[in-house]
């Protein structure tokens, strides 16, 4: 009976472990995760060199069809709303106070989780010279300066960051 007992007891013990696994690997980030990427038409035909960029790295196998992806890299212009204010009988446009952020901002890009829609990487690509020595930690949300730059150094940019942005994920075991 003892026996028995005993056995059941390391039983248990032993799949504890086990299932805090299996939850553990539930709860990681589709990039550390993914292995499809879907990259949308982006402006300066960028889009070109993302997929190049990508298949270089090996980590994403870009695809131009949306079905059954793992994550979806997208391009969007900023919206700017214009306001106009009359000077000497001629409307003038007013920046609007909520955009002066975004000001500088040419577009920007979203990486989604497909199945969730859940947005997990971002970069805005500014119209403002690149920082050398830029060494920030990577984050969720990434600025990208393209002045200067052709649209395939802006490409590189891009992944490059993103590829940062995975590296320092995949290196933090607890935290996706």
């Amino acid at each position: 009976m003892k026996v028995a007992l005993y056995g059941l007891l390391s039983l248990c013990l032993l799949a504890a472990p086990a299932i805090g696994q299996q939850k553990k690997q539930e709860k990681q980030n589709p990039l550390v995760d993914g292995n499809l990427m879907y990259v949308g038409h982006m402006p300066e035909n960028i889009d070109a060199w993302v997929v190049n960029d990508l298949s270089v790295w090996g980590k994403y196998k870009p695809t131009r069809e949306i079905q059954g992806v793992d994550l979806v890299m997208k391009a969007y212009k900023p919206e700017t709303r214009t306001e106009y204010r009359m000077r000497r009988g001629i409307p003038q446009p007013r920046e609007v106070r909520r955009d002066r952020d975004r000001k500088h901002v040419m577009f920007y890009i979203v990486v989604t989780d497909w199945v969730t829609g859940h947005e997990v990487w971002q970069a805005d690509i500014t119209n403002r010279k690149p920082k050398r020595n830029a060494k920030a930690t990577p984050g969720e949300d990434a600025k990208i300066g393209a002045r200067g730059l052709s649209t395939q150094q802006i490409a590189q940019a891009i992944v490059r960051e993103l590829h940062r942005y995975v590296d320092h994920l995949a290196a933090k075991p607890g935290t996706h």
